[in-house]
């Protein structure tokens, strides 16, 4: 059963999806689908122990540490080229 609902969007985007004829109900059905089966999936993840890395470690401060040897990236980061 569907239910009438209201929503806030953006005036400008709103006006685009319609010249574009885009079911914005449809596609926001859709999204919530997608979010609410991505959320399912990580509370199952978290409740099991494990992520996407593997199986999870808790630091003692309560954190999750994933396995040793995969640390997060420093993408935009640049080495000093300041000689001395």
């Amino acid at each position: 059963m569907k239910v009438r609902t209201n929503i806030t969007v953006e005036k400008e985007i709103l006006e685009k999806a319609r010249e574009l004829g885009l079911n914005v109900s449809k596609i926001c059905e859709n999204a919530l689908k997608i979010y609410i089966q991505a959320l399912t999936e990580v509370d199952k993840q978290i409740k099991r122990g494990t992520s996407f890395l593997g199986e999870a470690s808790f630091t003692k401060e309560g954190s999750v540490a994933g396995p040793p040897g995969v640390e997060p990236g420093t993408y935009g980061l640049r080495a000093s080229t300041t000689r001395v």
